[in-house]
């Protein structure tokens, strides 16, 4: 029963989706008419099921974005019209809101949300223990969608790096989540022209992980970087000898790559520390 009620719901979101539209309107009213405490509580729970049941068994790339920013924007519609009314500390509230950042896999996406992370950092709770202390699970998810970095037993990092999250200006969370959702479908629409190189996947310094990511050209003419399926615009920054620094985009950290005619390829970070290595696959 459980199965095929989550397979009518995905039936149900793959029609919702199909225009490339999220209603933000409908979900506005919907919210608003939420008119006690209890439904509110309902409400959040009912976003919880959503990523649980759904969005976490979806394969679909569009559709598990879609789901994701959803469930983001219906947050913050929360906030913005109750504020903290309904939102429990420990609760079911506090879980779903900060899963969506680390259930989510677009960069700008999650830099648009970091504000409601950043007010339930600011209420306490269960941030300050959910997958280990705050900020250790959030700017770990951050670093690994951007740049598949992992921040494990690198606690040093933490107070530079939230310093950076906590310095990005977000005048209105829902409309920079709605952007985010539409240029990953205009993305979607480009096609790959030419591929650069490919490389190892590594997370660690000295640790090397299977399967690799891409440099590519698009048919934009832009580079991109392609890992797990999604692609990720970079920008060049400047070029240094035989080497080209790009920048992800909209990456908040100011880290870089650095590659080389020869397809050597390192990330290094602000102060050009090299963080990885990265080993060329021919």
């Amino acid at each position: 029963m459980k199965q095929n009620i989550t397979t009518l719901l995905t039936v149900l979101l793959i029609i919702n989706f199909s225009f490339s539209q999220i209603p933000i309107e409908e979900y506005r009213t919907e919210i608003e008419n939420l008119k006690t405490e209890k439904k509110i509580n309902e409400y959040w729970n009912k976003l919880y099921k959503i990523d649980q049941d759904i969005l976490m068994n979806t394969t679909n790339l569009k559709i598990a974005d879609s789901i994701s920013i959803s469930n983001m924007i219906k947050t913050a519609l929360l906030f913005d019209i109750y504020g903290t009314k309904g939102y429990n500390p420990n609760g079911t509230s506090s879980h779903i809101s900060i899963i969506n950042l680390t259930h989510n896999y677009i960069g700008e996406s999650q830099i648009a949300y970091w504000p409601i992370i950043k007010k339930c950092a600011e209420i306490g709770g269960a941030i300050n223990s959910y997958a280990g202390k705050y900020p250790s699970y959030e700017l770990e998810s951050v670093t690994t969608t951007f740049y598949n970095y992992s921040l494990l037993n690198q606690e040093q990092k933490y107070p530079k790096l939230l310093s950076k999250m906590n310095e990005i200006k977000t005048v209105n969370i829902v409309d920079k989540l709605l952007n985010s959702f539409k240029y990953q479908n205009q993305m979607r629409e480009l096609f790959e022209v030419k591929v650069l190189h490919h490389w190892q996947l590594q997370s660690f310094k000295n640790l090397k992980e299977e399967g690799v990511f891409s440099f590519v050209k698009m048919s934009d003419n832009n580079i991109y970087l392609k890992k797990h399926g999604r692609a990720q615009k970079l920008e060049l920054v400047r070029n240094q000898g035989k080497s080209k620094i790009y920048r992800i985009e909209n990456e908040p950290f100011g880290w870089n790559y650095i590659y080389g005619e020869d397809g050597s390829l390192s990330l290094i970070d602000d102060e050009q520390n090299e963080l990885i290595k990265y080993t060329l696959v021919k």
